[in-house]
């Protein structure tokens, strides 16, 4: 016979090695509170911003679904797609049985966080405010998925491109800048916003006092005068600031008049990602570009 207590010491034991060893309750950017039962392994992202961070913290291989819009890294269009960020298709979802579903609060509904908890997966939620809520949803992410070293890593390297990008303009004049988010109508990125913080990064100041993305007029735009206009198109070249001298009201403007019109990758610099580094360092050039020896286009 065995000694006395072996048998419960072994039946503890028993029970320990069963539990989920990684088990936990995480409070999400929205204030959710998400049950997980160990790292995941199978994940779906509902915007391509938290599908970019998945990957840049090196856990694309276990995204098994993404939106329609996901275009980036390249190895994106090998993935499963569940439809777009705002309507996703739940069966498509469901089939693909994740253990985790990312969600952004500025890219997708509650209506979708309501329906995927009711059946019963878990939802991560990010919001993002300014270039800091970057930087937490990117180590938000880590946690989650069991990533926190490589989010820091992540984070610290972003930090210091971005320092250096602060650094060679911060002693310059700053220039007056518009940034387009759509010609029309009219919709423009205003303070708070990730890309009002990404301008200041880099050596400009925003003319829209105004907070988040709304609907601007054209009047105010010539009042204002801004000295630079950032126009985001997807996959934009700078052949495509051309588009402003052929509309009316645009081609009246100082900046299109005379050439200060500077065209910027849309998918670069809208997603609250880890890309938004390399937007800083675009815009730095753009804005300031004999501070890195270039020149604007």
């Amino acid at each position: 016979m065995g000694k006395p207590g072996a048998k419960t010491s072994w039946i503890l034991l028993l029970l320990v090695v069963g539990l989920p060893v990684h088990a936990a309750t995480l409070v999400d950017m929205v204030g959710r509170r998400v049950a997980l039962h160990g790292p995941p392994h199978r994940i779906i992202s509902l915007a391509p911003s938290l599908t970019e961070i998945l990957y840049a913290l090196g856990a694309g291989d276990a995204v098994v679904g993404v939106t329609d819009y996901a275009t980036y890294p390249p190895e994106v269009e090998a993935k499963p797609s569940v439809g777009g960020g705002i309507n996703p298709n739940l069966e498509v979802i469901v089939a693909l049985r994740p253990d985790l579903v990312l969600v952004s609060a500025d890219a997708n509904r509650w209506d979708t966080i309501t329906q995927l908890e009711q059946l019963q997966i878990p939802v991560f939620g990010v919001k993002p405010v300014g270039v800091e809520g970057v930087f937490v949803s990117i180590a938000k992410v880590g946690e989650v998925v069991g990533r926190r070293q490589e989010a820091g890593r992540l984070i610290a390297d972003m930090r210091r491109r971005m320092a250096t990008v602060s650094e060679k303009v911060q002693d310059l004049p700053r220039p007056e800048v518009l940034y387009v988010v759509w010609i029309d109508p009219l919709i423009v990125a205003g303070r708070g916003t990730v890309i009002d913080g990404l301008i200041a990064v880099a050596g400009g100041v925003n003319v829209v006092r105004t907070p988040g993305f709304s609907r601007y007029s054209l009047e105010r735009v010539v009042v204002q005068a801004p000295n630079v206009i950032l126009l985001a198109l997807d996959g934009g070249v700078p052949e495509d600031r051309e588009v402003l001298r052929r509309l009316p009201g645009w081609r009246e403007m100082r900046a299109v008049r005379e050439g200060a019109v500077r065209v910027i990758d849309a998918n670069l610099i809208n997603r609250p990602g880890p890309r938004i580094v390399e937007a800083v360092e675009l815009l730095g050039h753009l804005l300031h570009p004999g501070a890195f020896g270039g020149r604007s286009s």
